[in-house]
This record gives structure tokens, C-alpha cells and sequence, in this order.
């Protein structure tokens, strides 16, 4: 009688396990209807409904960050005149915001999204930009800039611009591409107009006045984040409803406590295959199962679009044990550079930036140099920022009919801006200045637009995150590091062009090495 008992035991925890394996690979499913259902189910709006709003709020958070970012050129002629301070000094003052914020993003990527949700990280860099225009407002030297301007404000880009692209990635799947096109051009938008926004501040109102004003416009990327959902807002109902509903007949089973990490979607899956599994005050509860084993058995679940293994263990005592330590990912491989289509990317993305994000904010001072006035020189940047949302729109179609590799398209982008930017003491008048803003603003960001798509072709997903942890940590070291550089180079020559001389050498030279791939 006990053998028969054994055997049926063992008869049910298999026709158990097969279930929940079956009801795994079904659920992560793409194309199944059940998983639309059970998505319904939870409740979270995907490419529909509040989605729209999360959207919307991320794209006026990307408007103002990237926005004021962008305009720092149109503040570096204020700075150095307010503060009669050198251009070596204001420069430090931008090379140490991008070493803030690319490394801070690293952290965020890394590590700061597997400890609190978007919304939170969001709301912090929010009030980080806050307060960095807002004390800058009272500075008194370039020196006190470093903190209050480079730090502050640079830990606050960097803290929220991240969970901004994970956010709008989890509410869009099948409209992704248009949401994510969206997202990029409102910050192509938000240079466009915070430009000549920031002319008319300082102005009518000064240094002070106009950051202070800015302020108070950067605020607002908090109301954004407080619009920014997390999943859970979506599940708890549904987790709270189930465990109740199911509440008094696990309590006379008598549930074993083995408490893990909240996982949703699992706990979706893992509860539609088997009742016993319940979820308590945001845990996961393990149930009895038939005390009789004379073995153990371990069920490892893969879903096939997820890296994350799952392992349910009947153990001898007969509970059921979740285990997600299966196929953890490593957060860093260090074979990708191994790779050289990477490093070729690596050497282009490093360098190269040199001539894509820094010509911004000297372009007002070198059109200046030139006899331009102050708001003439601002609206350089707005034309500049109109040339690159057309570049981007129009690189990304060509991009996508993939005639062309992604890696050519961006040298053969940086030949042509890097000639133009070379040819700068050719440019004497208004008009060559605002026909060179013009090719410099739709060829200069094409790598600004393809990186991440080709980054995803040379590697694939697996090593996605930390191959671009690599990139920012290289753009901040080496732009950070340049733009003081570029500065003295000013001071010492007299003149910006030597610094357009520069910019146009990092693109040639990013060039020549990505076209070497023809060569290998």
C-alpha cells in the first residue's frame, strides 16, 4: 500500500511539473493568445490607454533635459564674460557634466534599476536637475559651477534619461519603434526651441534670473516621473485579490515559507498551473505537496525570449522551492573585446563624440568670432537642432531598408561633417555659418541615432548592457577630458577655429577606422 502511495505521489508531481513547463512556454509565447489575455488580466496598458500618457510625460522629461543640455553654448559666451573667466575654466565646467552623467548612467543601468523602478530613479534626477539650476543661480565663480552645474545637474541627467528609455520600452511592444523615434526626436525638439528660449532669459534677466527661471522649467521633469507607473501598480490589485480568494484554503494546507523576490509575471504563470502557489504580503508562498519522495526532482523552466531560468524542486520533504538562480546572467563579459567590429565601434563612439557633442557649445562663440551678435549665434543652435531631427528621421528610414551596413552609414556621416567642420575659417559671414550648422546638425548625430541598433547587430542582446556600459564610460573619459583641452587649445591659438580643426580630425580619423572593416 505504501509503494502504490509512493507511486502515486510521484505520478502527481510530474503531471505537476509537466504543467507548469507547458504553462511556461505558452505564456512566453509572443504570438499566443493567452498571453494577451493574461496581460489583460493584470491590467497594464500596452501600446494603448494610459501608455499614451507615459509617452507623453517621458517626451517633455527628454524635451527639457536634452533640451537645456543642448543650449549650454548659448550660457558658455554669458559665463565667461559674467565671470571674466578663461575658455580652459568654462570648459571644465561642460567636460565635467559629461563625465557625471555618462558614468552615472552606467550606475543606473548597471545596477540602479535592479534596485527601485524607473519612476523613482526619474523623480531623484529630477530634483537633482532641480537643484543644480537652482543653486548655480547663486554662483559667484566658474569654480562654483563644478559642483553646483557640472555635479548636481550631471547626476541628474544621468539618473533619470536611462529609466526614461527602459520606461516607454515597457509600455509599448508592437508601436515600440514609432514611441522610441518619438522619444528621440522631442529631444532633437527640445534644442530646438530652449535655445533661443535661453537667449531671451539671459537677455532680460541676466546669468542669475535666467537660471533660476530655468529652474523652475526643469522642475517639471518630477511631475513627469510621478506619471510614470510602475508595473506593480498594475498587479497588486490582481496579486491581493488572488491571495485572498484563495486564502483559506492555503491556510489549511499549511503553507511553508520560503519567501522570494516579486516576480508577476512568474507568479501569473506559476499560479494559473498550480492553485498551491499563492502569493502573501508581496512573496512568493510555497505549499505542501505529498510528503512521500524517495528522491529528488528538479524542474528547470526557460522561457525562450527571457534569460532567466526557473526551477521548481520537489524536495524530499515534498515542497515545492522556486529557484531563479538558474542562468543568472553575468552583469559583465569581458569577451566583447574580443570583438573587432565592437572595438571599431568603441574607437568611433569615444573619439568620435569628441566632434559630435562638444562643437555645440562652442558654436556660439566661434559664430561671435566671426562678427555674429548673440542672438543670431543662439538661433545657430536652433537651425543646428532642426538640421539634426531631419537626419535622424531620415538616416533612420535609410537605415532600416538595410541596403547599406549601419557601420558605414555612420563613417560616411562623419567624412562629410568632419570636412565641413574642418573648412571652418572658410566661413566669414552669416549665411556660410548658418549653411554649416545646417550639414554639421544633420550629418554629426547620425551615430547618435544608429549606435544602439548597431551595437545590437555586432553583438546581439546578450551582451547589450554591459557593451554599453563601455561606450559611456569611453565617452565620458574621453569628452570629459577634452573639453578642458579644447578650451586651452582656444586660449593659447586665440581663435575657435583650431577647436573646429580638432573636431573635424576626431570624425575623419572615426571614419578611416570603421571603414577599415573593408580591409579585414
Amino acid at each position: 500500500m505504501a509503494t502504490k502511495n509512493a507511486e502515486k505521489s510521484d505520478e502527481d508531481l510530474k503531471e505537476k511539473s509537466r504543467a507548469i513547463m507547458k504553462h511556461f512556454k505558452r505564456s512566453s509565447d509572443p504570438d499566443s493568445s493567452h498571453n494577451s489575455k493574461a496581460e489583460k488580466r493584470r491590467g497594464h496598458p500596452i501600446d494603448k490607454g494610459y501608455a499614451w500618457v507615459v509617452l507623453v510625460a517621458c517626451c517633455v522629461a527628454v524635451f527639457l533635459i536634452t533640451g537645456t543640455f543642448k543650449s549650454f553654448g548659448v550660457l558658455y559666451v554669458e559665463l565667461i564674460t559674467v565671470f571674466h573667466s578663461n575658455a580652459t575654466m568654462t570648459s571644465v565646467v561642460q567636460g565635467l557634466l559629461i563625465f557625471m552623467y555618462s558614468f552615472g548612467s552606467v550606475f543606473v543601468c548597471l545596477f540602479g534599476l535592479r534596485l527601485f523602478p524607473s519612476r523613482t530613479w526619474v523623480i531623484i534626477g529630477g530634483i537633482f536637475y532641480f537643484c543644480g539650476f537652482l543653486t548655480s543661480s547663486f554662483a559667484e565663480s566658474v569654480e562654483f559651477l563644478f559642483f553646483s552645474y557640472s555635479c548636481l545637474i550631471g547626476a541628474g541627467m544621468a539618473l533619470s534619461f536611462s529609466p526614461i528609455i527602459v520606461t516607454v520600452g515597457t509600455y509599448f511592444d508592437e508601436k515600440k519603434g514609432f514611441a522610441s523615434g518619438l522619444l528621440m526626436s522631442s529631444g532633437s525638439l527640445g534644442a530646438l526651441v530652449m535655445a533661443p528660449f535661453l537667449r531671451v532669459l539671459l537677455n532680460l534677466y541676466s546669468v542669475e534670473g535666467a537660471l533660476l527661471i530655468i529652474a523652475a522649467v526643469a522642475s517639471h521633469i518630477i511631475a513627469c516621473g510621478l506619471l510614470l507607473r510602475p508595473t506593480p501598480f498594475y498587479t497588486g490589485k490582481r496579486n491581493k485579490a488572488s491571495y485572498e480568494s484563495d486564502c483559506s484554503s492555503t491556510e489549511e494546507q499549511g503553507p511553508l515559507v520560503d519567501s522570494l523576490t516579486r516576480d508577476s509575471d512568474q507568479f501569473d504563470r506559476l499560479y494559473s498551473s498550480d492553485p498551491n502557489i499563492v502569493l502573501k504580503n508581496g512573496h512568493f508562498q510555497q505549499v505542501d505537496c505529498p510528503k512521500r519522495r524517495t528522491s529528488n526532482e528538479v524542474v528547470s523552466v526557460f522561457q525562450p525570449n527571457d534569460s532567466k531560468g526557473r526551477s521548481l524542486n520537489f524536495e524530499r520533504q515534498g515542497s515545492a522551492v522556486v529557484n531563479s538562480t538558474i542562468g543568472r546572467k553575468r552583469i559583465f563579459n569581458i569577451k566583447i573585446f574580443k570583438n573587432t567590429s565592437y572595438l571599431r565601434l568603441l574607437f568611433a563612439y569615444t573619439i568620435g563624440f569628441i566632434g559630435t557633442s562638444l562643437p555645440q557649445g562652442y558654436l556660439p562663440a566661434f559664430a561671435m568670432e566671426q562678427g555674429t551678435d548673440r542672438t543670431d549665434a543662439a538661433w545657430l543652435i536652433t537651425i543646428s537642432s532642426f538640421a539634426d531631427l531631419l537626419g535622424r528621421i531620415t538616416i533612420g528610414w535609410i537605415s532600416d531598408k538595410k541596403r547599406i551596413k549601419r557601420i558605414y552609414l555612420i563613417a560616411i556621416s562623419m567624412v562629410v561633417s568632419g570636412v565641413v567642420q574642418c573648412l571652418s575659417p572658410f566661413y566669414k559671414n552669416y549665411l556660410s555659418l548658418v549653411f554649416f550648422s545646417m550639414v554639421y546638425g544633420f550629418f554629426s548625430n547620425f551615430i547618435s541615432a544608429l549606435y544602439f541598433p548597431a551595437l545590437l547587430d555586432i553583438l546581439g542582446l546578450d551582451d547589450f548592457r554591459c557593451a554599453l556600459s563601455v561606450l559611456y564610460v569611453g565617452y565620458g573619459i574621453i569628452s570629459g577630458c577634452a573639453a578642458p583641452f579644447i578650451g586651452d587649445l582656444k586660449d593659447k591659438s586665440g581663435t575657435y577655429v583650431t577647436c573646429f580643426y580638432l573636431f573635424g580630425a576626431a570624425h575623419i580619423i572615426s571614419s578611416a577606422v570603421l571603414f577599415s572593416e573593408c580591409l579585414s
